[in-house]
């Protein structure tokens, strides 16, 4: 070992605790949200049931009133009755609709802790990011999604959708009222990519190097934990993947995620070349002669 490798050795286990300590958290998050997204589920489902029958129940009073008093539609009280009750109902249908969308959403982003390889399509869990931080984009942000279709992806997605909720976080923040994020995904030479363009303060061309250091923040205290981007760079490292950065003050950043189509293969490639000892070449001692 080097005398920079020791003198960097406090700083390696320090950001080595800091990541186990945030798998951790996303490990609780994941419980967390599981959980809160069940008990949503649970009399979200009850209102969509007794909405069907609510529904199912106008539609026999207009059949049976077509059949008792046919003229019924001439009366405007008793229409503009039936009407507000319709008119109810579909507000509850897409109400209930949207919830129970969200719910799936959220409890999809939940998987956080999944260690094994699962094959999906990137622009869900995307979808799934969006969704579960639509509060903080909704007033103020315009999103714009530029999703070129993409082969289905082998990757961990509950890491890759806490790579799309840091990077539109940290897009979000570097924003004013009236921002736009552009979302872009496409194929590049054997590279599923994803691109994250904001239209805010732009990062200063001397702090492009340092940003996925552990530890570096330009958010000031309270705000940022130096972590996010680290965090994010880890992720896309374990997916034997990259990520650029090109950033323009006053114009705004750009990050490109690209995680390789063969990672399944890859991974597997490198599993094989970790093989013991081949048993040919152990040899038995030579007896004495």
């Amino acid at each position: 070992m080097t005398e920079g490798d020791d003198e960097r050795a406090p700083e390696k286990a320090h950001e080595a605790q800091s990541r186990l300590l945030h798998s951790e958290k996303l490990a609780s998050l994941g419980m967390l949200i599981a959980g809160i997204a069940h008990e949503i589920n649970t009399p979200i489902g009850a209102v969509r049931s007794m909405h069907e029958t609510s529904a199912r129940a106008v539609s026999k009073l207009r059949e049976a009133l077509e059949r008792e008093l046919p003229d019924y539609r001439s009366r405007p009280k008793l229409e503009r009755m039936l009407t507000i009750i319709e008119d109810a109902n579909r507000v509850a249908s897409d109400g209930s609709a949207r919830i129970i969308d969200i719910v799936r959403r959220v409890r999809s982003f939940a998987r956080l802790d999944q260690t094994s390889l699962q094959t999906v399509q990137l622009e869900d869990g995307l979808e799934d990011t969006l969704t579960l931080v639509h509060h903080e984009l909704k007033h103020s942000v315009k999103v714009h999604r530029e999703f070129a279709p993409l082969p289905p992806v082998d990757c961990y997605p509950g890491r890759l959708n806490q790579v799309f909720l840091n990077l539109v976080m940290n897009a979000r923040q570097a924003m004013g009222p009236g921002g736009e994020i552009f979302i872009r995904t496409f194929v590049d030479t054997g590279d599923a990519c994803v691109e994250i363009r904001d239209t805010g303060t732009g990062i200063p061309h001397d702090n492009l190097p340092k940003i996925f250091e552990a530890g570096f923040t330009t958010k000031g205290d309270g705000v940022g934990t130096g972590l996010g981007l680290s965090i994010v760079k880890n992720i896309v490292d374990e997916h034997r993947g990259r990520i650029d950065v090109d950033s323009t003050m006053g114009v705004g950043t750009i990050f490109t995620v690209r995680i390789p189509l063969d990672l399944a293969e890859r991974i597997a490639a490198e599993e094989d070349a970790v093989d013991p000892l081949d048993s040919s070449e152990v040899h038995e001692p030579a007896e004495d002669a």
